[in-house]
């Protein structure tokens, strides 16, 4: 009976490996009948020496050898030992770089571990959204200790919006709006010792705002309060003194794009 073909691939990284790992995996997906596959990463290599003992190994076992290795001394040694001892090599991040640098002009940084920090940017910018979305408008305060910033306004002073715009960037951030006949929960807040962002505009500008939502919305009676003036500037008395309370740093949000704003929110937080 004959025996089934074996394949053996080594993985070899001065990092971790990962990114070349997703790639074979991503092969050998292609060859399901294939049931002799043995896999060897070795990940962190730092020095020639380490390089050579796996290159020596891999000649031993006739594997394949796959690499993500970024320091070119090492990618030469490599590829020179492969060829003299006909190992199976393949390179999978020199030939593109070398095909953006040329079709860019821009020159790769080659540093270790730069997809890992992509990744875990991406996560912590997912996690941020997530958070974002859950603490919005005062829908919860447990574990509102975790946000890196608490933003507290009157409705239309854009807290929603630059509450998602800084979780983009990264940012955990709970909103809460600021209504007179509901007020908000001082001892949870305050004891938490959080960063706290209050949020303003002239009254007159948020009237105008709240009067397009309420003919967006066709609100009528005593729904179409929320754009009365003497409420609003009832609203702003109050959230001073919430303010006051939670000494917040204060923006006005009035003609100020998303951005602005957020850069100075960004500003605050990296103090």
């Amino acid at each position: 009976m004959a025996t089934a073909p074996q394949v053996t691939i080594f993985i070899i990284s001065d990092s971790l490996g990962e990114t070349a790992q997703r790639m074979v995996h991503a092969v050998m997906s292609q060859f399901p009948k294939l049931t002799q596959i043995e896999i060897k990463k070795f990940s962190l290599i730092e020095s020639e020496d380490a390089l050579l003992n796996v290159l020596k190994l891999a000649k031993e076992r006739q594997a394949i050898v796959v690499t993500t290795l970024v320091t070119d001394h090492f990618n030469a040694l490599g590829q020179a030992y492969a060829a003299e001892h006909q190992i199976p090599y393949i390179d999978y991040m020199s030939p593109l770089m070398q095909h953006v640098q040329a079709a860019t002009g821009h020159v790769p940084v080659k540093e270790k571990g730069k997809i890992r920090e992509l990744d875990e940017d991406y996560f912590k910018r997912i996690d941020a959204i997530e958070y974002a979305v859950k603490y919005d408008d005062g829908k919860h305060f447990t574990d509102i200790e975790e946000a890196d910033v608490l933003i507290v306004g009157v409705s239309r002073t854009s807290k929603t919006p630059l509450s998602m715009y800084l979780a983009n960037k990264g940012y955990r951030v709970a909103n809460i709006p600021l209504v007179p006949e509901i007020g908000i929960p001082y001892d949870i807040v305050k004891d938490k010792k959080l960063k706290v962002i209050g949020l303003t505009a002239s009254p007159e500008y948020i009237m105008s705002i709240r009067t397009e939502r309420v003919k967006v919305l066709g609100m009528k009676g005593k729904q179409a309060y929320y754009n009365d003036l003497q409420r609003i500037k009832a609203e702003l008395a109050y959230a001073e003194e919430v303010f006051r309370q939670l000494n917040a740093t204060v923006i006005n949000t009035e003609y100020r794009s998303i951005e602005e704003s957020a850069f100075y929110i960004e500003k605050i937080l990296q103090k």
